[in-house]
């Protein structure tokens, strides 16, 4: 009630004192992820890093997690390997669990997986409009998982012709080939698009051959994407959105480390979705109901088949109080369930969670900005957890050629376990929710939209961790195991630093820097301490255009089951170049890159292979 005081103390200051009208010089691209609301990123109080469409289309080729690895605060593990190995990312050294993945701002979990999370390697790029990623713990707007970020990925949307749309071909490194196609557009009220993308990939072997007498199989990789998105304007006020998706994923693994097997992994999902949106004359009212289905199978020496469904629907108003004070109210209910076939019945592995929240955003005229919200986490087995989030930023100099912004935030988290932790046939129905407790503090400058620095401290402190807990008998046999609380409590430590440089279009230079920390070390396996990266796009044609990006990933610790022990797996520098020429005013683009150019030889995962230096050319029609 304190922190609801001091917060209502500040917004009614900043009534008092604002104007008519206020006037906001739009520096940067908007963002939406820190506060639900539109607004410029200089006028955010949180870290958000944006890749916009084009930053994607200068990484064709990739998959979303290569491209995730090369955003400050995060590391990837796992894409390196083998197509379709198993991927997880670390958000200022926070596991995967604790940075919630949206697609379109709704959380698209699977409730069979161990931590109830997406799987980035069922997403298409070719299908993304933009990614923001927002660096932070955010519960309060977007309930269990927000921990430590949360990555928005904003698919495409009918264009503004009639017909408009894009045909996309390419071929690659290890027999991989590749084709995307998109059509859509707008007529009158109504909108549409279909969008379909196929991949195919021969691989190479997951495990690491250290053998000269064997020789192991290749892991290969296929994928297929559609998504369908119609919707109708029946007046200026009111629009019904409905889309539809089918994924369809096979990719071959091995046993474990240095052990070849003939394994497949199989999955199939459907999604639904409707998002209805009336719009008043202070603001809107907005639903979005999504539902998805999937089935995963695993065919191998330890077979498993399951089913799972998950159920999101939201009701958002955002309401404008004054020119200077915006209100959002939301309710969300999710409902999740799954069953493993021969194991777990989805009328015993189900969760619901329902969960009010309400957070107002103040843009005072002064260059005050203050978010801050409240949520009602309330949840069918823990009861309920009241969260909060207090974020100001101050926004100096903002109608000059350039500006500095000054943020803060304290924010808590509060992570569930998922239904997989608490009924499969490793679960622990007596395990606690985890907490978190996120402070951050930073700097940013501005020179208009040419460049800006950015630096960012943070503290995260974690409580109750759940984590798989083998056991082992005197002699070292494996017994099995479950999830578990940790006994010991953990804080990360960190500071991120990142600048770019524009000039019109024809240069662009980034450069970042990450380092975290921790005191418990032990439970920070596989996360660099420290990481860089940077950027350098030119265009030496106005239809060409030419990007280098390099990339180090500091030393890692890991633990080796094998010989029970830790390991230091050395640090690597990778570089990728990506070039691209227009013709016929661009709508024909011919696009290629070299990845891992100088063929760095390193460990990304301790027994199993990573990509070497590896080609890709492409061939995309815009009409």
């Amino acid at each position: 009630m304190k922190i609801l005081t001091i917060v209502c103390g500040l917004l009614c200051a900043g009534v008092a004192h604002a104007q008519d009208s206020l006037k906001t010089t739009y520096l940067q691209e908007v963002v939406t992820t820190g506060t639900k609301f539109e607004v410029p990123v200089e006028k955010s109080g949180k870290t958000i890093y944006k890749l916009t469409d084009e930053d994607l289309r200068r990484n064709a080729g990739k998959s979303a997690a290569d491209i995730l690895n090369d955003v400050p605060g995060i590391q990837t593990d796992g894409n390196f390997g083998a197509p379709g190995t198993n991927v997880s990312y670390f958000v200022r050294g926070a596991r995967s669990k604790q940075t919630l993945i949206l697609i379109d701002g709704v959380p698209l979990n699977d409730p069979s997986s161990v931590n109830a999370e997406y799987d980035l390697r069922y997403l298409p790029v070719s299908q993304v409009e933009s990614i923001e990623v927002l660096k932070g713990g955010l519960s309060t707007l977007y309930g269990t998982g927000a921990a430590a970020g949360v990555i928005n990925i904003r698919l495409k949307n009918p264009g503004t012709k009639p017909l408009s749309g894009t045909l996309d071909v390419s071929a690659a490194s290890y027999g991989t080939y590749a084709q995307n196609v998109r059509v859509g557009g707008s007529k009158s009220d109504w909108s549409y698009m279909v969008m379909a993308n196929n991949v195919q990939s021969e691989g190479f072997s997951s495990a690491l051959d250290t053998d000269p007498n064997s020789t192991f199989d290749k892991d290969g990789f296929s994928r297929q994407n559609v998504l369908v998105k119609t919707g109708y304007r029946f007046n200026p006020a009111f629009t019904i959105n409905v889309f539809g998706a089918y994924e369809k994923f096979k990719a071959d693994y091995d046993d474990y480390e240095f052990t070849d097997a003939p394994n497949v992994q199989r999955f199939e999902q459907h999604r639904v979705g409707l998002n209805p949106i009336w719009i008043y004359n202070k603001g809107e009212l907005e639903a979005r109901v999504v539902y998805n289905a999937n089935e995963r199978a695993f065919e191998s020496s330890f077979p498993a088949e399951y089913e799972a469904g998950n159920l999101q629907a939201e009701v958002i108003q955002r309401h404008r109080f004054s020119n200077s004070i915006q209100g959002l109210f939301g309710l969300n209910y999710q409902h999740m369930d799954f069953d493993e076939k021969g194991a777990v019945l989805g009328d015993t592995a189900r969760m619901t969670m329902f969960d009010p929240y309400v957070s107002l955003l103040a843009d005072l005229p002064s260059g005050l900005s203050l978010h801050a919200g409240i949520r009602l986490n309330t949840h069918s087995i823990y009861g309920s957890k009241v969260l909060y989030n207090i974020n100001p930023s101050f926004l100096f100099n903002q109608q000059g050629s350039w500006a500095y912004k000054v943020i803060a935030s304290l924010s808590s988290s509060y992570i569930t376990p998922s239904v997989y932790q608490l009924y499969s046939i490793y679960g622990n129905k007596d395990l606690l929710p985890e907490e978190a407790l996120n402070v951050e503090a930073g700097l940013s400058v501005y020179g208009g939209e040419r460049w800006n620095f950015n630096v960012v401290w943070f503290r995260r402190n974690e409580s109750q961790p759940v984590d798989f807990v083998s056991q082992f008998d005197n002699e070292g046999n494996y017994l099995g195991g479950k999830y578990e609380n940790l006994t010991t409590e953990r804080t990360v430590n960190g500071i991120e630093i990142s600048a770019r440089f524009k000039t019109s279009d024809l240069f662009s230079a980034s450069v970042n820097y990450t380092h975290n920390d921790t005191d418990k070390p032990e439970s920070f396996y596989r996360i660099p301490k420290d990481k860089w990266g940077a950027e350098l796009s030119v265009r030496p044609l106005k239809e060409a255009s030419l990007a280098v990006k390099y990339t180090y990933t500091g030393d890692r610790v890991i633990f080796d089951f094998s010989s029970f022990s830790e390991v230091l797996l050395a640090n690597y520098q990778l570089v990728d170049v990506f070039a691209s020429y227009g013709f016929m005013e661009k709508r024909l683009t011919v696009y290629g890159a070299v990845n891992n150019a100088f063929d760095a030889q390193f460990i990304g995962v301790l027994g199993y292979t990573t990509r070497g230096r590896n080609y890709g050319l492409g061939l995309r029609y815009n009409f």
